[in-house]
């Protein structure tokens, strides 16, 4: 049902990365990969993904880079993980055979959906206990 590939979880790391950025001024890959380890040509691939998505947006030249393209409140983490992996939690009709396993299975897209319906901009506050400093 739930299957993330590391483009979806690098891709959360770099909008993590983003949101991070002083006044949402644009960053450069090199800046992104240091904070995130991700390797320049695997972040490029995962950057053009969400530009293409209409998460970040891109500008060429010396003081180029990327930024998000709406403030981070504005921005959720499914919405991020899907622009690279497609949608994640589709059940189909009839999985069960039983209303009670049907039920039991639409209960559970829905949990998972409002786990990742948290928003870029909460990420911090809701896990700061694992946060040393970023």
């Amino acid at each position: 049902m739930v299957n993330i590939s590391t483009k979806g979880i690098y891709a959360v790391a770099a909008m993590h990365a983003l949101s991070h950025s002083p006044n949402n001024r644009s960053m450069q890959i090199k800046e992104i990969s240091a904070m995130t380890q991700i390797s320049h040509g695997y972040l490029e691939q995962i950057l053009s993904q969400l530009k293409k998505s209409s998460l970040v947006t891109s500008t060429r030249g010396a003081k180029g880079g990327y930024k998000l393209s709406r403030p981070a409140n504005k921005i959720i983490i499914l919405e991020v993980v899907e622009a690279l992996e497609g949608e994640l939690f589709s059940v189909h009709e009839n999985v069960g055979a039983t209303v009670v396993l049907e039920a039991f299975w639409a209960d559970m897209q829905d949990k998972l959906r409002n786990l990742f319906s948290l928003k870029l901009s909460e990420l911090d506050q809701a896990y700061q206990p694992f946060c040393y400093d970023i």
